[in-house]
Parts: structure tokens; sequence; C-alpha cells
């Protein structure tokens, strides 16, 4: 887990709800569930003007893991090369997801004296937007066994068409124009702007502290920013006794090659910068185009035979996904959470949850630390229970903290690919004491 040392403290002291908000908004909701208001006056759809840009991989990945229900996704105002996105477009009133799934969104943007059009299509996906502070009671709800009934506003439409910041951009500013086409009529959607920074100007602003390491990596999947990369490293060169701590090591590779992986251009202007370092900044990167499928052959070529030999003595990650080795899961888990953060895709949480299916190894752990002879040696058994532990405590913060994987979680206690004793486990996250560290309230 990242939320062992340098990476995670921050997910740790945020919280958006009140105690009192909660209740309130619970109450709301009930009530909303229960009965209906005769006097509620009806209000026509309609499409608000303001369009929202943000990353492709909402739609490609992020939404196919989810309910109906969502929260909403980040507003790009900050591009960088080879980055892709989509433009989304927000319905309010009654019956907004019909008026929605008749509508259609075209786009034009305008950038370094080029323009891109893309004609009026239908919306490629369409999602309910969730209240503020919904979230945290669906976990009360759902540890109570009780349906989540928040009634949304809100609806957004994704475009069916996305947009990429070429290559080879330099700084500049992209106008992104739209309108829409519903039985509403024909509407012109306000312009927005969207600032793109070249991977030259972004890598040569430096990193000033660890808050702003922390919040590059563990926010990076809503506020993909790749041309930050490489200042990241700089300044993990300066802090490297964080690597020193469990798991780190493993989990920052993973961060790093996840971002690599993702950004062939990023990728690219990532290689040319560690190729004229050496030390520790060059090794890491190096290491961190490995695991993104890079070949490093051509620069390994310029090292001396002293250097390369060093190089090639590092020693292999292990594989994230493959749970055999009860000592590994502890670093696979940092891991997981290193590529969710930098990603947002589905496939870490959805791992890390399978840990949960470990309970009665924890139960087992728990009776045998209270008899007269309790366990002085690590045994798989063990390992096992405090991956459990350690599952249910990382879930439930991220699920408190980061709206993703709030997501992620609604879904899979509904998805019935999740095994039963997943699910259960799941809606205790809040209640299980397995779960609770020394100081969480």
């Amino acid at each position: 887990m990242q939320s062992r040392k340098l990476l995670t403290a921050t997910l740790l002291v945020r919280c958006l709800v009140s105690a009192s908000a909660v209740l309130t908004l619970t109450a709301v909701a009930l009530a909303a569930q229960t009965a209906a208001n005769p006097t509620e006056k009806h209000t026509p759809a309609k499409i608000d003007k303001q369009i929202i840009v943000f990353p492709e991989s909402v739609v490609q990945e992020q939404w196919t893991h989810t309910l109906k229900l969502v929260n909403f996704p980040k507003n790009l105002v900050l591009l960088n090369p080879g980055q892709c996105v989509r433009i989304g477009i927000v319905a309010t009133g009654d019956g907004r997801d019909e008026y929605l799934e008749k509508a259609q969104l075209s786009f034009r943007v305008e950038f370094a004296g080029h323009s891109d059009s893309h004609p009026l299509a239908p919306l490629a996906a369409i999602k309910q937007i969730k209240p503020e502070g919904g979230d945290f009671v669906t976990a009360v709800l759902n540890s109570a066994e009780i349906q989540n009934p928040f009634l949304t506003t809100a609806s957004m439409g994704a475009s069916r068409d996305k947009w990429c910041v070429p290559a080879d951009a330099q700084d500049g500013t992209a106008t992104v124009e739209a309108e829409t086409e519903s039985s509403g009529g024909h509407q012109k959607q306000a312009r927005t702007k969207v600032q793109i920074e070249s991977f030259e100007t972004g890598s040569g602003r430096a990193l000033k502290n660890n808050q702003e390491f922390e919040d590059f990596l563990t926010y990076y999947h809503s506020q993909p920013n790749p041309a930050r990369l490489y200042p990241a490293l700089q300044f993990l060169s300066t802090e490297r006794k964080v690597l020193e701590s469990a798991g780190v090591f493993e989990s920052l590779s993973s961060s790093f090659s996840s971002i690599l992986k993702d950004n062939p251009a990023a990728a690219k202007d990532f290689m040319a910068r560690v190729s004229t370092q050496s030390g520790f900044v060059r090794g890491f990167g190096l290491l961190a185009l490995i695991a993104a499928g890079y070949d490093i052959e051509p620069i390994l070529k310029t090292m001396s035979e002293g250097d390369q030999k060093i190089f090639k003595q590092h020693f292999e990650l292990p594989d994230p996904y493959d749970f055999v080795a009860a000592r590994e899961i502890p670093t696979q888990f940092d891991m997981l959470w290193g590529i969710f953060s930098t990603t947002g895709q589905f496939a870490p949480i959805q791992k890390i949850a399978t840990g949960l299916a470990w309970g009665s190894d924890w139960d087992d752990f728990q009776k045998a630390l209270k008899s007269p002879n309790p366990p002085k040696e690590w045994t798989p058994a063990i390992g096992r229970a405090v991956a459990y532990s350690a599952a249910g405590w990382s879930l439930y913060s991220f699920e408190q903290n980061d709206p993703l994987a709030a997501d992620y979680i609604e879904y899979m206690v509904a998805s019935p690919d999740t095994p039963t004793a997943i699910k259960s486990e799941l809606k205790g996250l809040s209640t299980n004491p397995a779960f609770k560290r020394k100081g969480d309230k």
C-alpha cells in the first residue's frame, strides 16, 4: 500500500462530510425513497451551456466498471503532449437521461493554427452524477444493508470522439467549441480554453516539497500531468531515504512505469532525459521504462561496461497480480495502489479486494494470539491474515478519500461477478474492527 509512508499520508486526513451532514443526508434520502411529494414541481430537461474536458480513460476504462451513478470527473485545464480527452455536457431536469440519449454533440478544437472538427454524433456514454457527500453516506448505508436511495439532479454525457494533444506540441492554448442538437433545439455551448504545456516547460518546473510529490502521484489519475514525471524523479533522488521503507520502491516503480506505459510521447521524452543522467536518476528511470515495456538497449550501449554490469544486477519486481507467495503480498498491494493512483484502472482495486477472502485466516490468527501458546514465527496463514486486514483498511481509506475508488467499490458490491463473501466484506469496510488501525476513529 502506498499508505505506508510517503504517498498516501494526505489521504488519511481528508473527510468531506461531517457526522451531522451524514445524518441529514441519510434522513433526506430515506424520506425521498419512501414518500413522493405530490406538490413537487416538474422541471423540463435541458443541457447546461458549460462543457467539461476530461481524460479519455474515464469513458474507456472507468465508466465501464461503475454503476449508473458516479462521481463527477475532474475538468482538465492543463494538458501535455500525447494526452487524449473527451468533451462532456451536463443535463438537468426531469427525464434528462432520455433527453441526453437522443441528443448529439459536435466539437471543434483550435490549437497552434490547426482546427480539428468532430461532427454531430450521439453521446458515447451517459452517467448520473452523485450529490456531494454521497460516497460517505453510501458506505454507511451499505454497512446497514440499506440500498442507496440518493436522487441525483444532474446527468453527464461524453462525446463519441476524442481529441489528442499532438506529440510534438509546444506551449499554447487550445480553444474548445461545442454544439448540441436535442429535442430542445440547436445550442451553442460556452467556449472553453485549455492550457497546453510542452515537455520542455513541464519538465523544467521542479517539485518544491514532499506535498507536491505526494499530490502529483496520489491524484494523478484525475489530474494527469506526464510532463512532471521527470521533475518527480529528480525530487525523489534527493529524498532517497523514503525508498528504504518496505514496499515504497516497488510502489513508486509501478507508479512511474504506469504513467510511461499510458503515454508513449511522455516515455520518449522521459527516456531522452534520463539517458543523459547518471546514478540514481538514470538507474531508476531505466527500470521504470523497462517495467513499462520500452526498449532501453540503445541507452545501455552508451554506458560504460562497469555501469552496465551494475545496472544489470537489479532485482526483478514481483508481478503485482500474482498472489502466490504470502510474503510478497504487502509489497504487491503497494504496487497495485501505485498503479491505481496513476492510471485509475479498475483491475488493481479488484485484485486487492480478493484479499478480503482471507477472513478465516484473520479469525484463526486472532484466536491464536489469545491462546496460551501464541505464534512466535511467521507462517503463510499469518501472512494472509495480515493481508486481509491490510486490504480492508486500505480499501476503506481510499473509499473515503478517492471518489473513483468509491465508485469502483460500489460497483463490486453490486456486481454478480463479485463473490458473495467479498461483497459482505466490502459492505463492512467502515465497521469491521479488523480494518481499523490505532488512532482510527
